[in-house]
């Protein structure tokens, strides 16, 4: 991630005059303000070119930001004509996810987004590449958000057939465009948006137009939201690792996995928290605990068994009560691998098949290698088929090293490989799934 030191500063002419008049006034001189903010910036560009040809500029695309502690949006701004964006921010770290009518969401939907740090007085910059649409006949949904006669920005915009779904974020006068709603044979989508404390008008007609806006599809907010969802967090195993300073825990849409506003909570990390939503409105929700490398996965042999962490609330009331979320210590990756603290893809040869590599797992007897094509979301080798008691691991080794075996990687993919410890016991399966490396580790662009 390139970093750009800005500095701000008076001409030297208006130095000298400065210290001149203070020496002859005894006055103070006056002085540049410190900077409070940071600057991102960056460019989106279309992948997938030729490296020898001028790359193409997207314009329009949308670049919602969001706080990566808290999973807060905090702004969506605009690509210009030359493809750029930037944005003042305050110290801290945030991560962005980018659409375009025409061109796959960034960071795909099984993928999460990869943060990054803003710092007082420096500009990050963050270019982004998306990959033109593996969806035709699609057009786009836009319309606004309000509470009363006022636009909200930052609410989260859902648009689903009872099968797939489609978001965006309002932006600050509560405007908001869905791009790249499959047309779906003329079938009507529902149309619903999500803010913690709220809940929401729908629209149950909305028809998408082949390459074309369905217009004024407009949403209304009311603060009657009032559900609770009690969530405990534990961990079962630590195996030697520094434990993170802090623990996020959100409730997510079920089915674009996106954060509700609102709906997310750290706190100081211990092996045991309690958590409490309020102002959560009537729906299900799937619960997860953070996406940052800190050292601690959720229990991945629960996730197998039972699936992911979910609450529905009706009338107020939530099931689970509460929702208990296990977790345990990851496994380390080691190479190729982005470093622990930077979520930044490693660059690897594209000429030489890598050799996947970890630290030795306490007591497993087994370990399953994962790899995802994380520009399209697409497992391409290993990991499980099926579910609960009908699972099967597809690509084994019970030493910490395999080369990798799948199709061929492409030149700009970016790709995330997992590992995952197993145990032989007694269970149904004769095995069950003990830990797990990092969401955001593993991750590797091709050359």
């Amino acid at each position: 991630m390139k970093r750009l030191l800005s500095i701000l500063k008076y001409p030297l002419f208006m130095t000298l005059l400065g210290s001149a008049l203070a020496g002859c006034s005894g006055g103070d001189s006056s002085s540049t303000p410190a900077p409070t903010t940071g600057t991102l910036t960056g460019t989106v560009i279309e992948a997938g070119i030729d490296p020898a040809l001028p790359a193409v500029k997207i314009a329009s695309a949308s670049v919602a930001i969001f706080n990566a502690k808290t999973n807060a949006p905090v702004a969506t701004v605009t690509t210009g004509t030359d493809g750029k964006y930037k944005k003042a921010l305050g110290a801290g770290s945030y991560y962005v996810k980018v659409s375009k009518q025409g061109y796959d969401p960034v960071p795909p939907t099984a993928l999460e987004p990869v943060p990054f740090a803003i710092s007082v007085g420096k500009t990050t910059t963050n270019n982004i590449e998306m990959f033109p649409a593996t969806m035709t006949d699609t057009g786009w949904i836009s319309g606004k958000v309000s509470i009363g006669d006022s636009g909200k920005g930052g609410v989260l915009v859902v648009a689903d057939d009872g099968t797939n779904a489609y978001s965006a974020l309002s932006n600050k006068d509560g405007s908001y465009v869905i791009y790249n709603v499959p047309v779906n044979g003329g079938a009507a989508y529902s149309v619903t948006s999500h803010l913690a404390g709220y809940s929401s008008s729908s629209r149950t007609d909305v028809v998408v137009v082949l390459d074309s806006a369905t217009q004024n599809v407009n949403l209304s907010l009311t603060g009657d939201a009032t559900g609770t969802v009690p969530v405990d967090f534990n961990v079962i195993s630590q195996t030697g690792v520094v434990p993170p300073e802090n623990m996020v825990v959100s409730l997510l849409h079920p089915m674009t996995r996106e954060t509700i506003p609102g709906l997310s909570q750290t706190q100081t990390y211990s092996s045991s928290i309690s958590y409490e939503f309020t102002g959560v409105a009537d729906g299900s929700y799937l619960v997860r605990a953070t996406y940052a490398n800190d050292t601690i996965v959720v229990d991945p042999d629960a996730i197998r068994k039972f699936g992911e962490f979910r609450v529905t609330v009706a009338s107020g009331s939530a099931t689970p009560n509460p929702v208990a979320i296990t977790a345990t210590s990851a496994v380390t990756g080691l190479t190729p691998s982005n470093a622990m603290a930077s979520a930044a893809p490693l660059s690897v040869d594209a000429t030489t098949a890598p050799t996947f590599s970890w630290n030795a797992y306490p007591s497993a007897s087994d370990y399953v290698v994962e790899v995802m094509d994380a520009t399209t979301g697409t497992v391409i080798w290993g990991g499980f088929s099926g579910s609960g008691d009908a699972t099967v691991k597809n690509v084994v080794t019970t030493v910490t090293s395999i080369g990798y075996g799948g199709p061929a990687l492409i030149s700009g993919h970016v790709y995330r490989w997992r590992v995952y410890a197993s145990k032989d016991d007694n269970t149904t399966l004769g095995w069950h799934l003990i830990s797990a490396s990092e969401d955001q580790q593993g991750l590797i662009k091709i050359k």
